[in-house]
């Protein structure tokens, strides 16, 4: 009987790690900063053992493979005493559901739904099982340095910040520190830096363009019927070839036939080009329009920096 309950104690301990496990790739930065600055039981020294997942991971699962081994071995030698060498069958047989579902699915699955409570409840059981194992710990760890390439850790985090700041903002809705509109803004800045050029481009059977050997008399009236005052130059092979701004012509003193007289350069992106980097381009140059191209460089669409600010500042 003892021998037993030595199995379902160890099967118990392999449970909670193993729902441990499932908690600390769960649970939320953000959140947890959130209930420490709210004076949470149990989180700050959550947040202090999380100072370390690596470490803290590798303890749940030392002691989760133990524990479950330990308990495989016991039981299998206690069934093949009772049955002889049926008890290795009985012991395979029994020994998959129960690690599989009961150990493994079952545990995860709790521990993934309400992780913060999970750890924090059981954050007592973790700083001791850390401190016994602390020597072993760094054993283990100073013989990886010694065998594995050291990476360096003062990588940025840039994808998790970002996501951790839309989690805050999205709980920051929910307390009514935001609103949905500030909310939806926060997101989309964060959001920008996968937004490319074709995202937010006028495409070119839309665009109003000009080509080299058009009168200026014919822009002045082309923009005055439109209300566009910034017209792309387009070459004969469909290449932009620069930009012309009707307030030249209008502030020229001078009668000009050319149209090259007025012709300025103009920024020119790729399909695929980000929208942030272009924003940078274009304030660089002190323009305000951009020709998108396509690999042939050819001409596809134009976006000015009003559309760029646009998206990235609207609403969802």
């Amino acid at each position: 009987m003892m021998i037993w309950l030595l199995v379902i104690l160890l099967c118990a301990v392999s449970f909670l790690f193993s729902g441990i496990e499932a908690g600390l790739l769960a649970i939320n930065p953000a959140r947890l900063r959130h209930h420490v600055k709210q004076r949470t039981r149990g989180a700050h020294r959550l947040e202090l053992l999380l100072e370390h997942p690596e470490r803290l991971l590798v303890t749940v699962l030392l002691v989760t493979n133990v524990a479950d081994i330990v308990a495989l071995l016991i039981a299998t030698r206690v069934l093949v005493g009772l049955f002889g060498r049926s008890g290795y069958v009985i012991a395979g047989a029994a020994a998959v559901p129960i690690y599989v579902f009961i150990l493994g699915v079952l545990p995860k699955s709790l521990f993934r739904r309400f992780p913060f409570r999970a750890l924090a409840a059981l954050g007592g059981l973790l700083e001791t099982t850390s401190l016994l194992l602390y020597p072993l710990l760094q054993i283990g760890g100073t013989l990886g340095r010694l065998f594995l390439p050291k990476r360096s850790s003062d990588r940025a985090r840039l994808f998790a910040a970002r996501e951790e700041l839309k989690q805050v903002a999205v709980q920051s809705e929910r307390e009514g520190s935001l609103t949905s509109t500030e909310r939806a803004m926060i997101h989309n800045v964060v959001d920008f830096r996968n937004v490319r050029a074709r995202d937010v481009m006028v495409p070119l059977a839309q665009c109003i363009t000009v080509n080299p050997q058009t009168r200026v008399a014919e822009i002045l009236q082309l923009s005055s019927s439109s209300g566009v005052d910034r017209f792309p130059v387009i070459s004969d092979t469909g290449q932009a070839i620069g930009l012309v701004n009707v307030y030249d012509v209008l502030f020229d003193r001078h009668e000009a036939r050319s149209l090259a007289r007025y012709m300025r350069r103009i920024v020119t992106a790729s399909e695929h080009e980000p929208a942030y980097r272009i924003i940078r381009r274009l304030r660089a140059a002190r323009l305000g329009i951009a020709a998108v191209v396509n690999s042939r460089r050819q001409l596809t669409g134009i976006t000015t920096d009003q559309e760029l600010i646009k998206r990235l500042v609207q609403s969802a």
